[in-house]
């Protein structure tokens, strides 16, 4: 009688006989600590010199990854059993080797290393130090001297004043730069860095930071802004003035025809809360014109017998660039005086108060949106008004 041998629990046993961490990386696979780690990271070389660039091994049956840190950059994250990183700093460097092992428990080891010279420039550092433009640096490296400097403030062509922005025009520090001067901030080696606060004396200060991470923050000297050489855009939106091709012009608005009053969160571009007409409180709609050159704000109410007693007038009228947050929404900040203040400057909730400081939270050719702050900032609310450009 012929017998039969059944294949199928022999071909169960040897599936379960086959366990990876006892057959692929061995039990010490399943704990493995991080001395066990068996990791290297070796510089290599530039001229007989430690380069910052890396070569990193782990020979070690463990899943790897490795972090370096940077000078500018985030922590950059390598995942390769053998390969390249890269520091951005001379001197000693600490590399970290991550490992993990089958049971998904994470170890650490760190490698150190000593670099001499940095040979690999990142895109971020060579974008900063501004490498192959005149003036600039050609490396990254130690050292650093303000006297290498050389600088000068513009003039403004049509009044002939200190204007309100500084070229760097020589900077061949081997350090990255931070230039600051009023609301201006550069932070490139060579560039302009402009301020848009006049007639204030502000110091220029310069800080650098080499590749040895050595920080030191320098004045450059004081510098006064008298006028608006470099106009911020701004201006031109809200005015129509520009010192060369409109060094005379006015720019004139008036309130949008629907939605032109209303409330909103502080920090919104535009009334979200709730929205209605000037016209459908009792006030009236009237024109806003700018007059930069003057820094005159005039304002014609069309029915001054409206129930809101807003009445025309003329006032001076300022501008304040060292306002702008993207995060709150500011562009900028107009400051207006009484009688010139803008058409119904009643606050929502408020209307005992009527504000002389105004976030621009929009401002185009044809759109401009003002909000004041609730003077109770518990209330997180700000009230908004609504213009368009008025054609000519």
């Amino acid at each position: 009688m012929k017998k039969i041998y059944l294949a199928i629990p022999l071909l169960a046993m040897a599936m379960t006989a086959c366990n990876p961490s006892e057959i692929d990386g061995g039990s010490e696979w399943g704990a493995l600590s991080a001395d066990q780690v068996q990791a290297s990271a070796t510089p290599i070389q530039v001229d007989g010199k430690n380069g910052n660039k890396i070569h990193v091994v782990n020979s070690s049956p463990v899943v790897s990854a490795w972090d370096a840190d940077q000078l500018i950059e985030n922590t950059t994250h390598t995942v390769t059993t053998e390969g390249e990183v890269y520091v951005t700093k001379i001197g000693t460097n600490v590399i970290r080797c991550l490992t993990t092992n089958i049971g998904g428990t994470p170890t650490t080891k760190e490698l150190t290393v000593e670099v001499d010279t940095i040979s690999y420039i990142t895109p971020a550092i060579s974008d900063r130090l501004c490498i192959g433009k005149d003036g600039a640096p050609k490396y990254f490296g130690k050292g650093y001297s303000a006297s290498k400097i050389v600088l000068e403030q513009t003039i403004d062509k049509t009044s002939g004043k200190p204007g309100n922005s500084i070229t760097i025009k020589s900077n061949p520090n081997p350090a990255l730069c931070t230039f600051k001067w009023g609301t201006g901030t550069m932070t490139t080696n060579v560039g302009k860095i402009v301020n848009y606060e006049l007639g204030v004396e502000h110091e220029l200060t310069v800080e650098f930071l080499d590749a040895t991470g050595k920080s030191e923050t320098v004045s450059l000297g004081k510098f006064t802004a008298a006028a608006y050489s470099d106009l911020p855009e701004g201006i031109k939106l809200l005015t129509g003035y520009d010192p060369v091709s409109a060094p005379t012009a006015t720019k004139t608005w008036e309130l949008a025809p629907a939605n032109n009053w209303g409330n909103g969160g502080n920090n919104d571009k535009k009334p979200s809360w709730w929205t209605t007409t000037v016209e459908g409180q009792g006030g009236s709609n009237g024109t806003l014109t700018f007059d930069f050159p003057n820094s005159t704000l005039t304002k014609v109410i069309f029915d001054e017998g409206n129930s809101a007693g807003d009445k025309s007038g003329s006032g001076k009228f300022s501008l304040d660039f060292s306002t702008t947050d993207d995060s709150k929404s500011i562009q900028f900040t107009l400051k207006t005086t009484e009688p010139g203040n803008i058409i119904y400057p009643i606050m929502i909730n408020q209307s005992d108060y009527h504000p002389t400081v105004y976030d621009v939270t929009v401002i185009s050719e044809n759109e401009l949106i003002l909000r004041a702050q609730h003077t109770n900032d518990a209330t997180w609310e700000g009230c908004f008004w609504v213009f368009q450009a008025v054609k000519e």
